[in-house]
């Protein structure tokens, strides 16, 4: 009876998902096993990268290291993790720890008039030549346009103010929209991946859905009294999210996102998890439930990754996870699969193209089939590198740029330690045959004497050897290294604390060199603006635009992601504007306007100057009260009897 329920249970459920839905899930599984497969040797890298962040050698070497005679060192010298912190550091620095937004969205140069306002525009140009001439502004069609022209100025004038507004109610809500999702933590976990692996990802301008619990004044129907309850309220707003690069599987094929066929992403879920898809909207409840059903323990089984990445970070659990393995898929789908669906086209569509949509499968079934919502955007995972490779998808990180010379510093330094340790003492040949009964020649100590018996005299008992200590060579080539190390990651020493010679120490000689540094890392900052910030802040702005309830913030705009890049212009500006202070010198109050100047410099450096610097009217009212007071000295020192009252005092009683 027990083995008939289970083979009940396992059964699908008659009509519970068409034929034609569960061959396209059974086709998007096949796709998303080419896509791994392609992405495994890239996979493997980012391992490598890994093991070297937490300075850790590859399996093999240390099977080399094991397999070698006698004791050998293991140690792994951690200057990868140094380098990846100091990039990390200097990217955080100057996305958020200033006083600008990375952002802006600004009107366009000439926006458009809005149609309604037209139609107004042409009404008033007729009546105002039907009423300063009387004539029928029909018959005079010239007279009206020549009307309508100059009104056009006026109209744009003020659609410029308009969009101007709404540019600043729009940065408003963006702001507000990074705040609540808590975008900047996301942000900066995104980017200490890309340090390290070469890419980093995040999701944005998809919908999510708000459960606020609040308590509120409810009238209770039976009673008639009042009291508190609590109401659950639902709102909607757009999703920021930070996505591990090793859940992103894109087409093979592709080099950017925009060419990109489609994308999946891998979900790992718990089974509530799993449960909580079923009330979501656009999902197949009824398969959710089955899959549930059928996998008491889930499906979930770990990928390689997954395992190497357990026991890098010294989790070594073997038990079920009972977990699910749910795919997320971005791209294209043609209508045939659409329609079959239930997914509405537009009139007339072709079902032989392909459209965007997003579809999400598990165990080979589709839970879920939607068109693309998302205005201007295919994919609405944002994918950018830390430094690009030619015509490659994925970007480079600091552990492979140094690759090379973190494997030649730790091998020298091994071998150092190795010669160290064995220069330290003598090495000891003994003939026991010389030494006399009872003698134990590993018994070394100061003022050891050893006795022998018989030999010839020439032939010692005991002989010492002293090994040659190679360490100033081995020194030379773990720096040498080291500065490769600086030059292929463009992270010098110094930004990272590093005390190096010949470095220009005082304040503006570092000041000069950190400055230095920052534009080295252009290259990286210009990749988050062009591949995240700017495509991460216009999906906030199409969502806003389509699904936003504040008609202020909707205007012809713009998004400029000005943010990263203009910070490391200020930094560069900074040092420029100090090195014109410092050559102008004291001869600064007769050339240049100093108020104007330190107030540029303290905004360079995120110093609100109009907390720290006096006003023109403050300076004004300074000024005078010196001018009254050298005035009122003068005059006492040309009049002696002013002089003479003045030494008295004020009399007792009078105040």
């Amino acid at each position: 009876m027990h083995e008939l329920e289970e083979e009940e249970l396992e059964k699908e459920p008659d009509g519970l998902q068409a034929q034609s839905m569960q061959s396209l899930g059974s086709r998007l599984a096949g796709t998303f096993q080419e896509y791994k497969d392609a992405r495994k040797e890239t996979e493997n890298e980012w391992l490598k990268d890994l093991r070297q962040y937490q300075g850790i050698y590859e399996p093999e070497v240390l099977a080399r290291l094991d397999a070698a005679s006698g004791s050998r060192s293991k140690v792994f010298v951690g200057l990868t993790r140094t380098k990846v912190m100091a990039a990390y550091s200097r990217i955080i620095d100057l996305l958020f720890q200033h006083g600008d937004v990375f952002f802006s969205v600004a009107p366009t140069p000439v926006p458009q008039i809005d149609p309604l306002k037209a139609m107004q525009m042409r009404q008033m140009a007729m009546d105002q030549i039907m009423m300063a001439s009387g004539q029928d502004p029909m018959a005079n069609q010239d007279l009206v346009a020549a009307r309508m022209e100059e009104l056009e100025e006026e109209f744009l004038e003020l659609e410029k103010e308009i969009a101007k507004n709404a540019a600043e109610s729009m940065t408003t809500d963006i702001e507000d929209q990074l705040i609540e999702t808590n975008a900047e933590m996301k942000l900066k976990e995104s980017m200490l991946e890309a340090c390290i692996f070469g890419s980093g990802a995040v999701k944005a301008g998809t919908v999510r859905i708000d459960r606020k619990q609040s308590y509120s004044k409810m009238l209770d129907p039976q009673t008639g009294q009042q009291g508190f309850g609590i109401s659950v309220v639902e709102t909607v707003a757009p999703d920021v999210e930070s996505v591990s690069i090793f859940d992103l599987y894109p087409d093979p094929y592709c080099t950017t996102l925009d060419d990109c066929d489609g994308l999946f992403r891998r979900h790992v879920l718990t089974r509530r998890q799993m449960r909580d898809l079923a009330d979501l909207p656009q999902f197949d409840s009824d398969m959710v439930k089955y899959l549930l059903k059928i996998h008491r323990n889930g499906n979930h089984t770990e990928e390689d990754h997954e395992t190497t990445r357990r026991r890098i970070a010294g989790i070594n659990e073997n038990s079920e996870s009972n977990r699910f393995v749910v795919m997320e898929y971005w791209g294209t789908v043609d209508g045939y699969d659409l329609e079959e669906h239930g997914i509405e086209l537009e009139e007339g569509s072709d079902l032989s193209d392909d459209y965007s949509a997003c579809v999400w499968i598990c165990d080979g079934k589709v839970l879920k089939v939607m068109l693309n919502p998302i205005t201007g955007y295919k994919i609405p995972y944002h994918i950018f590198p830390y430094e690009r490779a030619p015509h490659q998808f994925w970007g480079t990180g600091v552990p492979r740029m140094m690759r090379d010379s973190q494997g030649t510093m730790n091998t020298a330094t091994r071998i150092w330690l190795d010669n160290m340790a064995l220069s330290s003492g003598p090495m000891v040949e003994v003939n026991t045959d010389l030494l006399a009964a009872g003698e134990d020649p590993t018994d070394i100590h100061p003022w050891r004497v050893f006795l022998r018996e018989g030999g010839d005299g020439s032939m010692p008992a005991v002989r010492w050897y002293q090994p040659v200590a190679n360490a100033n060579g081995l020194n030379q080539i773990v720096e040498i290294f080291r500065r490769f190390a600086d030059e292929t990651t463009s992270l010098p020493s110094y930004t990272h604390g590093e005390q190096t010679q010949g470095l220009n120490k005082t304040a503006t000689g570092m000041s000069m060199l950190m400055g230095a540094a920052n534009i080295a890392l252009k290259s990286t900052i210009k990749n988050i603006d062009d591949f995240l910030i700017e495509p991460m802040i216009e999906a906030l702005f199409h969502f806003n635009m389509e699904f936003g309830t504040n008609e202020k913030s909707k205007g012809d705009l713009r998004i400029v992601a000005r943010g990263s890049t203009a910070l490391v212009q200020k930094e560069v500006q900074s040092q420029r504007l100090l090195q014109f202070l410092s050559i102008v010198g004291e001869n600064a109050g007769g050339v240049v306007k100093q108020t104007e100047l330190l107030r540029e410099i303290a905004q360079s450096m995120d110093i609100d100057p109009d907390k720290i610097m006096k006003t023109e009217e403050q300076i004004a009212l300074e000024q005078q009260q010196l001018q009254q007071a050298q005035m009122q000295q003068a005059a006492i020192a040309s009049d002696p009897a002013a002089q003479g009252n003045a030494g008295m005092g004020t009399p007792v009683g009078i105040n």
